[in-house]
């Protein structure tokens, strides 16, 4: 991903993204847009009060079969083997309502603070959003088998394939919320500016291969482990909903395809890294994609090797002119005039790397009425050279 719009990430919908936008303002409306006379007046109690009702009402159950069946093992219609094993399934049966009845709360706030504050994300699987609205709505509740399990059961609504039937009997697998992550500029711009730069924001200094210093930011390339290191933590702290939100509200991929890349476990990226799920490396690939497209490089000649070149061009103009080179190597002082900044160019066969030099800043200005001059020197190894004056003299 080169370009991120985080304006248009949020408005630009695909159309898997529009029908789950309308399935949640159905249930928006459905569940906040009461007037106050409907609050005043319910013709039933809400979802959440039955869920509470059948969970009381479930738990009086349980308690009456133990109660039966201690009563049969008393009147030895029972054997002790049997005894124990019902026993054991009523006392399973008492903790899993427990497990549920905390999930399933957890759940609902979660996700009706979500729905009512616009932070649900389109990464969300909606055959897991479609249980929650089912439990908003009372066509998913908590029950008991004929084997005295209990299990949330019922029917739900999947925005893009339709009814689907639940039957849910292990309290970790009650669905949880997905919630959108913030604009992922925010976390990836500061990355991108500061690769290769010192603490000071100052690229660092290198020294090329014909031996000239250089400051040098460096190629993109060259920050592949930091920026791997970067967004590996960066993915794993977002952890999997992260990546999901990632996926689908930024990059905006559609819902299934966001579904089938995080159900694709133990995946390796064609550079042989090992990701938990294709989805992770799908956003580690873009996260890298992004920052690449951000950096810019920045180079730039060290004095040293800027007044080295500034010198190698005055001594070739000189000995086009027929000037001795070693009068071009005299320092000389010039006065220089306030607001004009004098030129200086490098010659195209100067061995630099065919890499462009930033101008040192110009020389300091002589304040009008006075007549202190103004020196520019650069130590460089053939002497003290007045860059400036030399390339006006000899050009």
């Amino acid at each position: 991903m080169k370009d991120y719009n985080a304006y248009k990430a949020q408005t630009e919908l695909n159309p898997e993204q529009a029908a789950i936008k309308e399935f949640r303002q159905t249930e928006y409306q459905r569940k906040f847009g009461h007037t106050a006379e409907e609050r005043i007046n319910q013709e039933n109690p809400s979802p959440q009060g039955l869920f509470t009702v059948q969970l009381q009402g479930l738990a009086r159950k349980i308690v009456e079969q133990a109660s039966n069946l201690t009563n049969e093992k008393k009147k030895g219609d029972i054997e002790n083997a049997e005894y124990a094993a019902k026993m054991a399934v009523l006392q399973r049966s008492v903790g899993e309502l427990g497990g549920f009845s905390k999930a399933v709360k957890n759940a609902m706030t979660s996700y009706n603070a979500a729905l009512k504050n616009g932070t649900l994300s389109y990464g969300m699987d909606q055959f897991n959003e479609g249980v929650l609205q089912g439990l908003n709505k009372g066509t998913v509740n908590l029950v008991i088998d004929d084997d005295g399990r209990a299990l949330l059961k019922g029917k739900a609504e999947n925005p893009l394939e339709g009814e689907f039937d639940v039957s849910i009997y292990d309290v970790p697998n009650v669905p949880k919320v997905v919630n959108k992550i913030k604009p992922i500029n925010l976390l990836l711009d500061p990355l991108a500016q500061g690769l290769g730069l010192d603490k000071n924001g100052e690229p660092l200094m290198i020294v090329d291969k014909f031996g000239n210093k250089m400051f040098d930011s460096g190629p993109y390339e060259q920050h592949q482990k930091e920026v791997l290191k970067f967004a590996s933590n960066a993915l794993k702290d977002l952890g999997p909903n992260g990546v999901r939100s990632y996926l689908a509200d930024h990059m905006q991929y559609p819902q299934t395809q966001v579904k089938a890349m995080m159900e694709d476990t133990s995946f390796s990226d064609p550079n042989g890294i090992e990701w938990d799920n294709r989805g992770t490396a799908e956003a580690y690939a873009s996260i890298d994609e992004y920052i690449g497209n951000k950096y810019n490089r920045i180079r730039k000649a060290h004095p040293e090797t800027f007044a080295k070149f500034a010198k190698q061009r005055a001594e070739k103009i000189a000995a086009k002119k027929g000037v001795p080179k070693e009068e071009v190597a005299v320092a000389e002082t010039a006065t220089v005039v306030p607001g004009q900044t004098p030129e200086v160019s490098i010659a195209e066969d100067v061995q630099i790397e065919n890499q462009p030099f930033k101008p040192l800043p110009p020389p300091r200005l002589v304040p009008p009425g006075t007549t202190e001059e103004a020196v520019a020197v650069e130590e460089t190894p053939g002497g003290g050279v007045d860059v400036a004056e030399l390339i006006k003299k000899y050009s």
